[in-house]
């Protein structure tokens, strides 16, 4: 079977049946996924390209978090993952929890998320998995940096910014899962995370686009001959 035709298919499918709302409300999303990018990388503490060209996928997310004694929180955003010469169809990402103590106020908090190791790749294409505890996370380092051996102690290392006044953030604990119904919504319900993240960016609709032309502005693939 021709993946890259059935993947055609399911797209064009799947887009006569989005209403205008979802089609509306799947573009904000996508929007605020590269902006949250393009902020992080026009700050002064831009993530340094070294690690940019060792990552194995991107994910971003956006978490708002609110409540007093009892937190709630929950984000969306989108995760793509390298391949050779570009980057792959993005997959829409959820996070959500409750956290108990004292919180106060409310924050939004932008992440970019940086999948450092082969074991991290293969944990997106399962249907869920915890920051934490499936993987390991930590905060990633400021500055330039030469060289291209890196080691990452961390599956995942994370750069994070908010707004807003929010007592304990973390994202440790954090449950993280695949949008199943926006994915289907764009990509034709069938579609697992897996065949998602290892389709080209170049076959993806028009309202994906955005996300992967600013991850192959900012962290470009070599392609492998």
């Amino acid at each position: 079977m021709n993946f890259s035709k059935l993947f055609s298919h399911l797209v064009i499918l799947s887009s006569l049946i989005v209403s205008s709302a979802q089609a509306f409300n799947i573009e904000r999303r996508v929007g605020i996924s590269r902006q949250v990018l393009v902020e992080r990388m026009m700050s002064r503490n831009p993530i340094p390209r070294y690690l940019l060209d060792q990552a194995q996928c991107i994910g971003v997310m956006r978490n708002v978090k609110a409540g007093f004694i009892f937190g709630g929180e929950g984000s969306t955003g989108l995760v793509s993952c390298r391949l050779n010469g570009g980057w792959s169809a993005p997959s829409f990402i959820n996070s959500g929890g409750v956290s108990f103590g004292l919180l106060i106020g409310g924050q939004v908090v932008d992440n970019v998320l940086l999948f450092m190791t082969p074991f991290s790749r293969q944990m997106l294409n399962r249907g869920s998995l915890t920051l934490g505890g499936d993987l390991s996370i930590a905060v990633g380092p400021f500055g330039e940096g030469v060289g291209t051996n890196v080691a990452p102690m961390s599956n995942i290392w994370v750069y994070s910014a908010g707004t807003g006044l929010y007592a304990g953030f973390s994202l440790n604990g954090t449950v993280m899962t695949h949008g199943e119904e926006r994915n289907g919504l764009v990509y034709g319900r069938y579609l697992t995370p897996g065949e998602i993240l290892s389709t080209p960016g170049v076959l993806v609709p028009p309202v994906m686009k955005p996300f992967v032309d600013v991850l192959n502005f900012y962290a470009p693939t070599p392609v492998y001959q």
